[in-house]
């Protein structure tokens, strides 16, 4: 009699509870909240187990996750691709800059024949840096705009996130793109006119000691101009195509074939817009002229001037946006963050 009287006095005092935790829904000020909770781990203050209680959210509700890029995937991936596209940008440079009348195959021989093939990668420290500077910002700006768009965005949201982005980027990357003009077009030009610089932090302390601050902002527009234009042309359309391509073959977005063709679609996009304004930055970074006597010069080849090295670029044009995209998209699956998303 007194062992039972104890135990319904116990079961009075601490009454067993019946309820399970399972299928319990966190409220936060009044609201259901949609998320998981899963294996959080419940300290008993009362002894030191721990006891690990499942949250789940209600059948009818789905949780749609997103894996978010990384700030530098954007700038680790253009400087992959830069690596193996430099050549095709030096030729270029020199076809645009220089005044005899050579094609691309002329201008490769000539400096393989005379500086061997490591030429070729003139400048490449200033694509680099550019890369991984200019190019992180100019990625990582936009994807932080779609973030606040509608999902699936509107193609003239994305092309007024696009500009934005570019556009401030531009700041950073307009002083590596003007050493690595000159460090590509160094070896074409006259002894006496050389500017031989060793690397791309020398080239920008001796352009700040010798020509002033501001001489690294030469032709600052046509590189906002170009930046805004660029980053329209490659990721607002990549991301348009990827949308488009999806929807018509049925294809999920983390697929590789739809990343290459998605790719190939904004190389092809960017070619024609680029190439003119690509052309007088050229000649405004190399040159100090006017932007009108820059123009002038640019069509000593008469309608095919704005296209001038249309070729490489489109040689470089192509491979470059394809690997950036695909690293771009591996480093997001694979290094990037899970961001969760309620979609009811």
């Amino acid at each position: 009699q007194i062992l039972k009287s104890t135990h319904s006095l116990c079961c009075q005092i601490n009454p067993i509870r019946k309820s399970s935790p399972r299928n319990r829904k966190k409220k936060i000020d009044g609201h259901t909240s949609k998320k998981s909770y899963k294996d959080e781990k419940v300290a008993d203050r009362t002894t030191s187990s721990k006891l690990a209680i499942r949250f789940e959210a209600p059948k009818d509700e789905k949780i749609k996750t997103i894996i978010r890029p990384r700030w530098w995937s954007g700038g680790v991936a253009g400087a992959i691709a830069q690596c193996f596209t430099a050549p095709f940008d030096l030729i270029e440079a020199r076809m645009v800059v220089i005044k005899k009348d050579r094609g691309m195959a002329s201008n490769l021989q000539q400096a393989i024949r005379t500086h061997g093939f490591i030429s070729l990668y003139d400048g490449l420290s200033a694509q680099l840096l550019r890369q991984l500077t200019y190019t992180s910002m100019r990625f990582h700006l936009y994807e932080m705009g779609k973030e606040h768009l509608d999902d699936p965005a509107g193609l003239l949201d994305k092309v007024l996130v696009a500009a934005l982005a570019g556009c401030v980027a531009g700041v950073v990357g307009t002083p590596m793109e003007l050493i690595n003009t000159r460090m590509q077009v160094n070896r074409a030009l006259p002894k006496e006119t050389r500017w031989n610089y060793r690397n791309v932090f020398d080239g920008l302390y001796r352009v700040t000691r010798e020509e002033g601050f501001t001489k690294l902002y030469s032709g600052c527009f046509l590189s906002f101009m170009r930046s805004s234009l660029i980053t329209i042309s490659q990721n607002a359309a990549y991301d348009q195509a990827k949308q488009i391509y999806a929807e018509f073959f049925h294809m999920k977005h983390d697929n590789t074939l739809l990343h290459l063709i998605s790719s190939v679609t904004a190389a092809f996009v960017c070619g024609p817009i680029i190439k003119p304004i690509e052309n007088l930055r050229y000649l405004r970074m190399v040159d100090s002229r006017r932007l009108i006597n820059s123009i002038s010069y640019m069509m000593r080849f008469g309608s095919r001037g704005p296209f001038r090295g249309m070729v490489p670029y489109v040689l470089r044009m192509v491979p470059n946006t394809v690997i950036t995209f695909l690293s771009f998209e591996q480093l997001r699956v694979n290094f990037g963050y899970i961001e969760i998303e309620d979609d009811e």
